[in-house]
């Protein structure tokens, strides 16, 4: 088993742990400890241990982790017992009825049921509450039938040994395709390795008085009507009143607990949602308080090496960019009668600083945190503040963060882009001659865009180098040509950008890459982009010049030059935070708002990560035209 595989694993382990239980164990092998020894103590056999775990055949056993088949309890499939005790819980800053209930696997009734008191009056910070704990014993003959067979919306699949894509993707109701969506890392099937699974099944309730998976529980807000509903959540008024009947007997009231239907969690990369204005559905004006993490490492500067400091640099000249973005959108929330408070911490680039910060600081009423920078630093953030529920947003890191369930990901993965490109050449492609050109070290992006487009061509070079007929081999003078490009190296970008300006005299070619790295600004000249309409995945566009964005010309005006990426980003960024804590009070809430945002240059639709928290998808398809301008298309 791969050191990927044992970390999701463990993660699984940590998440589904009586499920897990119920089907398959794990086990760390000790030094000195035997196959035979493991076999006996689990009472199984040395054979079905093989069988889940095939490495173990070929490889040195110490401190690998064993998938072991566990007994069958000797308990009848009809035998069930249930007990119900008590545990105290006091209510903490910022918890709702909802967010209790959801973390003991609640329904809000059973909260009022056992604590009469909560039917008539609000819940109040430091008050203690009855938490009913029911326990349920039965036997679940096989793990992976019972997750295809339960109400869990994201579940963990565990290759057993012959299994094939096409059979587990038939279990769950899912296409091949949809399977290799959610494992698009996945090439061949291993015993052991362990599949991402939405699952389909929609019928089975937790509880009869719930609301299924696909809805989630809202509570009005002060001021709210049903028309703001319908615009907020983007439903007809008919299907409001269809899935809560009591708002025709007594009409929407402010504290009701409604039923709305969630984000659905999984969706094709960069296809194009809804927009929605924030500012136009504020409901809460109450004072945020928000800390900001940066890199400054201000200890370094004096009054003498101000300059030099500043000149040499860069992480510096992008946290006070940043900054400057985060203080425009401050500005602007006041403007909307939003108060903010917020309060900066020097992370001095360093992990053991930023524990020391959170330790030594009160962070207990801080609203979210907008930082650290780099992947460390804002690990390290997000666990020791996940226990206080504030959400870390990660402004700027694109690769994957291991953090809290409270680590939010604004800017799209790697992965994301790659896989938004390829989604739009599969949607719009379909009569089109594709063709890729990949180098040695993205084989797995090759193999990613042949199993989604399995009719693309690729390019083989008939020399070490690229060469004009190596691509017109593969054109095709009756159809237009999609050529996707990704590569890192400077020779075969400019070569090939240069050759397919040429051979457009013949064909028809349209240039595709999910990575617009600075090679095509510094190496290919813009108008070969312009002739061949080059159509790339990006994180965030350019901001309008005409009319010129409110913003822009503000910043503008105070500091006599316009706004670089960094700044627009911190403004973007820390404004849709504020917007979103200003229209649901619950900031997790907003993260299944199923509408996007956008501001100056970025987007924001936020989704559940299976493990840890959540991740931004929001990706733009961009393209040059023939007069040199850069303009979004429609995904």
């Amino acid at each position: 088993m791969t050191k990927f595989n044992m970390f999701l694993l463990f993660a699984f382990l940590l998440i589904f742990p009586s499920a897990i239980a119920q089907g398959f164990r794990t086990h760390e092998v000790k030094k000195g400890e035997s196959l035979e020894q493991i076999a006996n103590h689990y009472q199984v056999s040395v054979d079905e241990i093989y069988k889940l775990n095939p490495d173990a055949k070929r490889r040195n056993i110490n401190h690998m982790v064993l998938v072991i088949p566990a007994q069958e309890p000797k308990v009848k499939l009809n035998e069930k017992s249930k007990q119900l005790s008590f545990k105290s819980y006091q209510i903490r800053a910022k918890e709702t009825l909802y967010s209790i209930a959801k973390e003991n696997q609640l329904s809000i009734d059973e909260l009022k049921q056992y604590n009469p008191d909560l039917v008539e009056t609000d819940i109040a910070i430091g008050q203690t509450i009855k938490i009913p704990i029911f326990r349920e014993d039965r036997r679940t003959p096989n793990f992976n039938e019972s997750l295809s067979n339960s109400s869990f919306s994201n579940i963990i699949h565990i290759v057993l040994p012959g299994e094939t894509k096409y059979r587990i993707a038939k279990q769950y109701g899912l296409s091949v395709e949809q399977l290799q969506a959610l494992n698009p890392t996945l090439l061949d099937l291993k015993a052991g390795q362990l599949l991402t699974i939405v699952n389909k099944n929609q019928e089975a309730l937790t509880n009869k008085n719930e609301a299924p998976l696909n809805f989630f529980t809202y509570e009005v807000k002060p001021k709210e009507t049903i028309f703001r509903l319908t615009k907020k959540f983007k439903v007809p008024a008919d299907s409001l009143y269809a899935w809560n009947p009591q708002l025709k007997q007594s009409g929407l009231q402010e504290g009701m607990q409604i039923k709305l239907p969630k984000k659905v969690n999984v969706q094709v990369a960069g296809l194009s949602t809804d927009k929605v204005n924030l500012a136009e559905n504020i409901s809460d004006y109450s004072t945020q308080k928000l800390a900001v993490m940066l890199p400054l490492s201000l200890g370094n500067i004096n009054d003498d090496n101000k300059a030099e400091v500043l000149k040499k640099d860069k992480v510096l000249r992008i946290a006070l960019d940043f900054y400057s973005g985060v203080e425009a959108a401050i500005r602007k929330a006041e403007s909307l009668g939003i108060t903010v408070e917020a309060k900066v911490y020097d992370t001095q680039r360093n992990s053991q600083k930023v524990a020391s910060l959170i330790n030594n600081n009160d962070f207990d009423q801080v609203d979210f945190v907008v930082g650290p920078f780099f992947t460390k630093t804002v690990e390290t953030a997000s666990k020791l503040l996940e226990s206080k529920k504030i959400p870390v947003l990660s402004p700027i890191s694109s690769g994957e963060i291991n953090g809290g369930v409270n680590l939010i990901q604004t800017r799209p993965t790697d992965i994301m882009m790659q896989q938004s490109i390829i989604s739009f050449i599969k949607l719009h492609g379909a009569d089109k001659n594709v063709v890729v050109l990949a180098d040695k070290d993205k084989g797995y992006l090759e193999s990613k865009i042949l199993y989604t487009l399995p009719e693309a061509k690729l390019v083989n070079l008939q020399k070490e180098y690229l060469q004009q007929s190596d691509l017109a081999r593969v054109l095709d003078k009756n159809r237009t040509n999609w050529f996707i490009l990704e590569s890192d190296d400077m020779a075969t970008v400019s070569n090939a950008a240069s050759y397919l300006n040429t051979l457009r005299s013949t064909f028809d070619i349209q240039l595709f890459t999910s990575n617009k790295n600075d090679l095509y600004d510094s190496e290919v000249p813009s108008t070969y982009l312009g002739n061949l309409n080059f159509t790339f995945a990006a994180i965030n566009k350019e901001y309008n010049q005409d009319p010129l964005d409110e913003f822009v010309k503000m910043y503008r005006e105070d500091y006599g030059l316009s706004p670089n990426q960094y700044v627009i980003r911190g403004y973007d960024v820390t404004l849709d935070a504020i917007l979103r804590k200003a229209n649901f009070s619950d900031f997790y809430e907003s993260l299944s708002l199923d509408q996007t945002t956008e501001y100056v240059e970025n987007q924001f639709n936020y989704n559940k990560k299976l493990i840890g928290g959540y991740f931004n998808n929001a990706v733009y398809i961009l393209q040059y035209n023939k007069e040199l301008q850069i303009q979004s298309v429609e995904n």
